[in-house]
């Protein structure tokens, strides 16, 4: 079919030390986790690679659940089915809610924690949530035959258009921490199909702690996949010293401000993702209210 081609090497660590020692070798070969991104794409195969793939599949000690008193954390091989039928007695239930969005029941069985997260270009939607969860990952970076370990925010992953921003060393996620202290209310939402409407899609995270009509930590997450992963301390500074129920002035005043930040520092979104974004904000206020009337 292909004439000429051959197949890549493929390298199966079963250790981090055999990771290491593969990717200090061999540093500029793919790394494999469940191949769902990557196999989606145009012409993923042939491999332009020399180096070959690193297929990180017999790597247990990355495949694992663990959970404390203050945190839980969760291995970058777990898949998003395992996480999702495994953690549903420890996960917030945002992420339980984000985790079922992620394609076919069969698709999520492939998807991987880590893999998902460390798309080059795109984000999707579990970075948005576990954004707002004050997630952290636990990265090895490699250079110069060294390597070092480093915890980062999830949220400083990426920059303003959504692209890692993790420099230009090789790295790999091992797992993420994500601390049993969250809001009581939440809201996820997602407009369009992030993989194949990249261009119209909107993806919205919400969250915040209810103290009798008073919100307080609240913290929200806009993604457009391809253009911009947005959060503001200023917006949601503003909505944490708000009484409820917010009057809808107010709501509205605020969520022309959030366009207009949008505007100002991701110039590509589209009007289309601006105003359907400008809704599902508004939309999360508005039930926020409806449940303060409720009590």
């Amino acid at each position: 079919m292909y004439e000429g081609i051959r197949s890549p090497v493929i390298h199966t660590p079963k250790t981090q030390n055999e990771f290491n020692t593969t990717i200090l070798r061999y540093p500029n070969a793919q790394i494999w986790a469940g191949g769902t991104y990557i196999m989606s794409q145009k012409e993923y195969y042939p491999s332009d690679s020399k180096d070959g793939i690193i297929d990180l599949g017999g790597m247990d000690e990355i495949k694992k659940i663990t959970r404390n008193d203050r945190f839980v954390e969760i291995g970058s091989m777990v898949s998003a089915s395992q996480l999702l039928y495994t953690g549903k007695l420890v996960l917030p239930e945002i992420l339980q809610e984000t985790l079922e969005t992620l394609a076919s029941q069969i698709v999520r069985r492939q998807i991987t924690i880590g893999g998902s997260l460390c798309i080059p270009g795109v984000r999707l939607a579990l970075s948005t949530t576990l954004a707002i969860l004050d997630a952290s990952a636990e990265f090895k970076f490699f250079q110069e035959g060294r390597v070092s370990t480093h915890w980062i925010p999830v949220a400083r992953m990426y920059d303003k258009e959504g692209k890692l921003a993790l420099g230009s060393e090789r790295a790999l996620l091992t797992r993420i921490r994500i601390g049993l202290d969250y809001g009581d209310f939440h809201s996820f939402d997602t407009v369009e199909d992030p993989i194949r409407n990249m261009d119209k899609c909107v993806i919205f995270a919400f969250q915040a702690k209810r103290t009798q009509n008073s919100l307080s930590k609240v913290q929200f997450c806009m993604n457009f996949p391809t253009k911009a992963f947005h959060m503001s301390k200023d917006i949601e500074s503003k909505l944490s010293s708000l009484t409820l129920p917010i009057r809808p002035e107010r709501i509205n005043t605020i969520s022309y401000e959030l366009v207009a930040e949008l505007r100002k520092q991701h110039s590509t979104i589209t009007e289309l993702q601006l105003e359907r974004g400008r809704r599902m904000f508004e939309s999360v206020l508005h039930e926020l209210n409806s449940k303060a009337l409720q009590t």
